[in-house]
């Protein structure tokens, strides 16, 4: 039965986030291939791979991964097994028959504290996670990434203290039918896709020279996994800074990236620091640091540029750099670009002369043309580029942004390089949606040349609060924990009270309370003569919180239904109720747009406070689960 999870419910409109980081907790899941070999796999049927090839040839892109659609929860699938200590662990087996990789997508996603998620190969020699309550998102969907082979296992650890609390639909299961994602993973315990050592020996990693001299250039670059209605794909993308050098997070590529596929935004994932410590190719395939989901803000076939803002500012331990650019009509006098070619680690290539601009229109097939001399013609002098690069950025002689891969002709002998000019991206369609100049120099100054930045320090900001009763008395021992900052958990006083010590707030910050314990407090008949009351229409309960009280099966009314599980509860039949926590938490206050019936409005289950900018004290009202005349006692 689904575990619908009840919790303060505030939006702070500072902000317009949505999704965090996706960090990896680290650990190992519990499934061994012994505990798996039993199990049965939920089967997935294969998509058309003859017909996904043949789109792939009339409509050139970088797909190569397609979707099956699922519906697959911790109810109607998978097997669950107690633990001797009380915990629980939830297993998954999925198999899609000639599947070179599988990936999962999640909405309705949420983990409690102490829960972990794995996905995993069922040999074990392949993980992915451990994901925790910090990759919670305000809009509710994840991804993980790609497992090689047929086979894959999802794996959910939930502590006693926690039972029911977490949630999550796979909705897809990505198949992967051709590389990246099919290539063979070499380290077993690499952070995600198995793009690592697919790429040409002939190119060169990002730490080689020339690298050596772009230490901040390269931090600009990263790897975007993107994810649209009909399939994944790679591209590589440039961190931008803009005129106001207040770090908002806008990463450029090219706009034949996603083509005609219809983007999910919320789902593209950008990997920061992909890329070997040295010169030579490691023997284990390198962490790196995402960041998941993005808005398009502008783009143009013309130009073939792509412009994105991620969804939240880039976490201080990433060391990213904001790269400066160079919008003016100068030809490059020698040039390098920074990329990731078949979704392996970072690579850098190099042209020692001049580049021209190309005089005449190019037709890159499927439809696609760009104009004459909207393009630089690169002919690098050390270094290549294959599929997924497309995207990088071209530095010029000082080291500014001046242009976005497109494509050309590739191999280790001979490359020429297409690179879409930023000076005619400028103005481009001449709309804020098909230009740079609206984002890159939101206020007009005009300036030609920009230089990059280090990532702006953001202000540490403090946060406190009070959870009372509708009635005003203080409600101590609620779990006040934090996402997306490693103040992690603190737990309120005898007085009611909570507060983090100062956070530097880089990512878009979530609250969640809970307090599970003791459920018959305040549970009386009494309270199931007022309920009936109610439900004969005799006499409403006086305010949405007592509803939301005596809803106890969650149905989004006030019902029978609601009085047999408290009569069970009273009679010891149950020592819980099922489908609730023992306490709901809502703003004070919250203003309701029909108090007589608040179920019908659509009410977050975490507090999202975005980016803060000052300090922030909320006011939280606490109510007892089966308590309409408040009659329980808070301190129990």
């Amino acid at each position: 039965m689904k575990v619908v999870k009840v919790f303060a419910a505030l939006f702070f409109a500072v902000s317009s986030l949505h999704l965090a980081a996706q960090p990896h907790g680290g650990g190992k899941p519990l499934s061994t291939g012994a505990s798996l070999a039993e199990q049965p796999y939920q089967l997935l049927t294969p998509p058309n791979v003859e017909r996904l090839r043949e789109e792939d040839r009339s409509h050139p892109g970088f797909r190569f991964a397609a979707p099956i659609h699922t519906d697959l929860d911790l109810d109607n699938s998978g097997e669950w097994a107690q633990l001797p200590n009380g915990d629980r662990l939830w297993t998954l087996k999925l198999r899609a028959p000639g599947a070179k990789a599988l990936a999962a997508l999640y909405d309705d996603f949420f983990l409690p504290p102490g829960a972990k998620l794995f996905m995993l190969s069922e040999d074990g020699s392949r993980v992915l996670g451990a994901y925790t309550h910090h990759n919670n998102s305000r809009t509710g969907r994840f991804l993980t990434g790609f497992i090689p082979g047929e086979t894959a296992v999802i794996e959910y650890f939930e502590p006693a203290d926690q039972y029911g609390q977490g949630w999550f639909r796979i909705f897809r299961v990505d198949y992967a039918y051709d590389h990246p994602a099919g290539a063979e993973a070499k380290d077993a315990n690499s952070n995600d896709d198995p793009g690592f050592g697919v790429s040409w020996p002939c190119h060169l990693n990002a730490a080689c020279p020339p690298g050596d001299t772009l230490e901040q250039q390269k931090r600009s670059v990263c790897r975007i996994l993107m994810v649209a209605e009909e399939g994944t794909g790679y591209c590589t993308g440039t961190l931008l800074n803009n005129a106001r050098n207040n770090g908002v997070p806008y990463v450029i590529s090219a706009q034949h990236c996603i083509g005609n596929f219809t983007a999910l935004w919320d789902l593209w994932r950008f990997d920061f620091n992909y890329q070997s410590s040295t010169c030579s190719n490691p023997a284990e395939e390198p962490a790196f640091q995402s960041m998941l989901g993005c808005d398009h803000r502008s783009g143009r076939v013309e130009n073939d540029f792509m412009l994105l803002e991620l969804f939240y500012s880039i976490p201080a331990s990433y060391q990213a750099f904001f790269a400066g650019w160079d919008r003016s009509s100068d030809v490059p006098s020698r040039s390098v670009f920074i990329h990731h070619p078949l979704a392996d680690i970072k690579k850098i290539t190099l042209d020692t002369h001049p580049a021209v601009i190309q005089n005449t229109s190019i037709n890159w097939g499927g439809g696609f043309i760009t104009p004459a001399m909207h393009h630089f013609k690169v002919l690098p002098a050390i270094g290549t580029y294959q599929f997924n690069s497309s995207g990088a950025g071209l530095f010029n002689q000082n080291k500014r942004f001046t242009g976005q891969l497109t494509g050309g002709y590739n191999s280790c002998d001979s490359t020429v390089a297409y690179f879409g000019r930023m000076a005619l991206a400028w103005n481009g369609g001449g709309a804020s949606i098909t230009r740079l100049r609206d984002w890159l120099d939101p206020d007009n100054t005009g300036i030609m040349t920009l230089d990059g930045i280090e990532n702006p320090a953001n202000p540490m900001v403090a946060i406190s609060g009070t959870v009372r009763t509708e009635a005003g008395v203080p409600i101590p021992g609620v779990q006040v924990w934090i996402q997306n900052t490693s103040a992690d958990t603190v737990t309120t006083g005898a007085d009611g009270t909570f507060g983090f010590p100062p956070i530097e707030p880089g990512q878009p910050l979530v609250l969640q309370f809970l307090k599970d314990n003791n459920h018959p407090n305040g549970v009386s008949t009494q309270d199931v003569i007022r309920i009936q009351r109610q439900i004969l229409g005799i006499e409403n309960l006086d305010s949405p919180y007592k509803q939301f009280a005596a809803d106890v099966n969650v149905s989004g009314s006030v019902s029978t239904l609601d009085l047999i599980h408290i009569r069970r509860l009273i009679l010891t039949v149950t020592d819980r109720f099922p489908d609730i926590t023992s306490w709901q938490f809502f703003p004070a206050n919250y203003s309701f747009a029909d108090p007589d019936n608040p179920f019908g409005e659509l009410i977050p289950n975490i507090v999202s406070l975005g980016v803060l900018q000052q300090n922030i004290e909320l006011s939280i009202t606490g109510i007892k689960s089966g308590d309409v005349n408040e009659s329980a006692n808070p301190q129990n």
